[in-house]
């Protein structure tokens, strides 16, 4: 008997590694459900072109099945993971949910672990991250709700700074194009935070690391390698995968935010994240950052050569 697993989202990032990672599997079909802006045109993938708000079309598109998991890559806004179990009737064996890291407390000292409280955040903010961490937190919360009062098991990852290929932020990419177009690259030179980063395929791979294991029900994965970055450890790894050196320019963390230079990570606060739960309990191995980027640093070279 086949394994059918419905994807919200999908086409985007982390959801478009989920999709291609699992069209290699055997006796799987992935149901994506996206407004499709980008096919996926893979083997064993179901399309549905729908927005997860259009309740009617949808509940018109989906095939009349008992999901093994329902993987949402994709609720931004506090309804949406009600809307869904009212739409599927309980049709779900696990709801499998991502979140951010960035809703525990921002200020905490030292490592995010999952037991870490949540911010002190109002329910709604006009300030867009902050909003945006208020329906996380939200939907957290009602995910915990909806499953309980139908029984029905949930796990919450919580990535940190996620990277690798189709990644959209521009973090790493910004660095890999300039250093491609030989355009001199701000290096903070006084930046003494240190990060937490996950590979994308990580947090692909994860997925099924929880997928019907009993030890991932009702519980909060933090996904973070255990390597703390730093601007450093980033130039280095870029020399790596250059293969030499290429153009810097020096600037300090004041000049920085004089001049409002776009940096993507933490320059003077750590911003780090105990990822282990995951590898104590399921045995999970993370991908050396080494080996993640330079995977990263190919990938996009091949767009911007």
């Amino acid at each position: 008997m086949g394994v059918n697993i419905l994807v919200i989202g999908g086409s985007y990032f982390v959801g478009r590694y989920f999709s291609s990672l699992s069209s290699n599997i055997r006796n799987l079909t992935l149901h994506v459900v996206n407004r499709g802006n980008f096919k996926l045109s893979l083997p064993n993938v179901v399309e549905y072109v729908c927005d997860r708000h259009e309740c009617d079309k949808l509940i018109q598109l989906l095939p009349d099945l008992h999901f093994d998991a329902v993987v949402d890559f994709c609720g931004y806004q506090a309804g949406e993971i009600e809307t869904l179990f009212d739409l599927l009737g309980g049709r779900i064996d696990q709801y499998i949910f991502f979140s951010t890291i960035s809703i525990c407390d921002p200020f905490i000292q030292g490592l995010k672990t999952e037991s870490s409280p949540l911010a002190d955040l109002p329910l709604t903010s006009t300030h867009p991250v902050l909003n945006y961490l208020c329906q996380k937190a939200l939907l957290e919360k009602e995910l915990r709700s909806c499953c309980g009062r139908q029984n029905i098991p949930w796990t919450i990852f919580r990535p940190s700074f996620i990277y690798g290929p189709f990644n959209y932020a521009p973090r790493e990419s910004f660095y890999i194009k300039s250093v491609i177009e030989g355009t001199p690259l701000p290096f903070p030179v006084d930046a003494s935070a240190e990060f937490s980063m996950v590979y994308v395929e990580d947090c692909a791979r994860a997925v099924y690391a929880v997928i019907n294991k009993s030890e991932a029900y009702n519980r909060i994965y933090n996904l973070a390698a255990p390597e703390h970055i730093t601007y450093s450890r980033l130039f280095d790894e870029l020399r790596l995968c250059n293969g030499s050196s290429f153009s810097i320019h020096s600037v300090t963390i004041a000049e920085v935010k004089r001049d409002s230079i776009p940096l993507p990570f933490p320059l003077d606060i750590n911003d780090l994240s105990d990822g282990n739960l995951i590898s104590e309990i399921l045995g999970f191995q993370y991908t050396p950052f080494s080996e993640g980027f330079m995977n990263t640093f190919k990938s996009f070279s091949k767009i911007y050569s």
